[in-house]
C-alpha cells in the first residue's frame, strides 16, 4: 500500500502561485487587473466590513416594564452623536443603560436603544513582486518565482524587507552604519530563541521580521503580541535549523524577502512560509506534493537521531525493519546528501519536500 508522507515544501527555485481574499465579512473588489505586475506594497483587494448593530433593550436593563415608563429625563446624552465604551446613555435610579463599545448612537424608540459601530476599512496587500493570474470581485491569483521555505509555526503577522542575519545587524550598530528609522531588514535569528531578549533587539533595532529555527513554549503569548512576524522554521523547543533551510538562507543574504506568518490551524491549508523573489521564468516548476512516496524521492527528517537532514530514498522494504530501540517498524532506506551515509529511517520520521524524483541521485531545486 502506497505511504503518503507529510510535505513542507523547501526550494530555492519553484514556481509560487498564492490566492488572495478579502475577510468572509468585507464588502468589496479587486484593485487590479488580470496581467498585471505588483509590488510588495500594491493593494490587490479593497472594501470595508460592514458596521455592526447592536440592539439594547432598554426596558429590561433600566428595570422597568413597558415602555412608556422611560422618560426623557432619563435621556443622558443626545441621539447622533458616537460615544467611547462605557459611555451611560440612559440612567433610572440605579440602573444604567451603557454603550458596550465605541459606536453611534443611532435610533431610540419603543423601549429599544440601536448603536452602530464604524464601518471599518480592509486592504489586502501582495506582499511580493508576481503577475496576477486572474482576478474575480473577492479573489486575486499571484504567480512569482524563487525560493520558497514553508515553515512550523508563524504569529499571525505578514511582513516583507532585505535578508540579514542577527549578527550582521549588531555589527553595522557597533560600526555606527545603522539608520535612526525603520531598519528595512528581515532578521534570521542564528539559535533557538529561549529568552525575550530577540524580543526587545527586534523591536530596539526596529526590524520587519524575525526568522528563528524554534522557540520555547513559554515566549508564544509574546510572540503573538510582537507587532512584527515571527516564524518558526522547526517548531518548538530547542531545536536548530535543518540544513537546507539554514542553507538557503545564507545563500539569500541581502535579497528581499516576504514573511508571511500565518497563525497554523486544522481549519486551513495556510502554511507559514517565507518566500524570496527571484522572477518567473518558463524554466521554473510547481513544487510536487500530494505524492506517495518512492524510491528517488527527496526527504526531509523530522525526528532525532537524524533530525534536519536530508536525504535521498535508495529502498522501500516491504517487511518492517527493526530500530536501535527494538520495535520493528515501516521504514525506508535513505542515503544522506551531507556524507552519503546510509540509514534506516522509520516512514513517520520522514517527509517529503516538493522535489521532483531523482533516480540518480542528485538534489534539485
Amino acid at each position: 500500500m502506497p505511504y503518503y508522507p507529510e510535505a513542507t515544501i523547501i526550494l530555492g527555485s519553484t514556481r509560487i502561485i498564492r490566492e488572495y481574499k478579502l475577510p468572509p465579512n468585507a464588502i468589496g473588489r479587486a484593485e487590479v487587473s488580470e496581467g498585471s505586475t505588483v509590488t510588495p506594497d500594491t493593494v490587490l483587494l479593497a472594501g470595508t466590513v460592514p458596521s455592526e448593530v447592536i440592539f439594547l433593550d432598554a426596558v429590561k436593563l433600566l428595570g422597568l416594564r413597558h415602555p412608556e415608563q422611560i422618560t426623557e429625563e432619563m435621556l443622558q446624552v443626545p441621539v447622533g452623536e458616537v460615544y467611547e465604551s462605557g459611555v451611560t446613555l440612559l440612567a433610572h435610579r440605579s440602573k444604567r443603560v451603557v454603550t458596550p463599545k465605541r459606536a453611534l448612537f443611532a435610533h431610540f424608540e419603543a423601549g429599544r436603544v440601536v448603536l452602530q459601530t464604524d464601518p471599518q476599512p480592509v486592504a489586502v496587500y501582495a506582499l511580493m513582486e508576481g503577475r496576477v493570474n486572474s482576478v474575480s470581485d473577492r479573489r486575486v491569483v499571484l504567480e512569482t518565482g524563487g525560493a520558497l521555505i514553508q515553515a512550523a509555526w508563524g504569529n499571525g503577522k505578514a511582513g516583507y524587507g532585505a535578508l540579514s542575519f542577527a549578527e550582521e545587524e549588531r555589527a553595522q550598530e557597533r560600526l555606527g552604519l545603522e539608520d535612526e528609522g525603520d531598519s528595512g531588514q528581515v532578521v534570521v535569528w542564528e539559535e533557538s530563541i529561549q529568552t525575550p531578549e530577540a524580543f526587545k533587539e527586534a523591536v530596539q533595532r526596529r526590524w520587519r521580521a524575525i526568522i528563528a529555527p524554534s522557540m520555547t513554549s513559554a515566549l508564544r503569548e509574546q510572540a503573538l503580541q510582537l507587532g512584527i512576524p515571527v516564524i518558526l522554521t522547526e517548531g518548538f523547543g530547542n531545536l536548530p535549523y535543518s540544513q537546507i533551510v539554514r542553507s538557503l538562507l545564507e545563500s539569500n543574504r541581502g535579497r528581499f524577502t516576504t514573511v508571511d506568518a500565518v497563525q497554523p490551524s486544522v481549519w486551513r491549508s495556510e502554511r507559514p512560509e517565507i518566500v524570496i523573489p527571484i522572477g518567473l521564468s518558463a524554466r521554473l516548476r510547481t513544487p510536487e506534493v500530494n505524492l506517495p512516496l518512492a524510491v528517488g524521492a527527496t526527504v526531509r527528517v523530522t525526528r532525532l537521531p537524524h533530525i534536519g537532514r536530508i536525504a535521498r530514498v535508495i529502498n522501500l522494504p516491504e517487511a518492517p525493519i527493526a530500530m536501535e530501540n527494538g520495535l520493528r517498524v515501516a521504514a525506508a532506506e535513505v542515503q544522506f546528501s551531507d556524507n552519503s551515509e546510509v540509514a534506516f529511517v522509520p516512514l513517520a520520521n520522514v517527509e517529503l519536500i516538493g522535489r521532483p524524483l531523482d533516480a540518480s541521485g542528485r538534489l534539485q531545486s
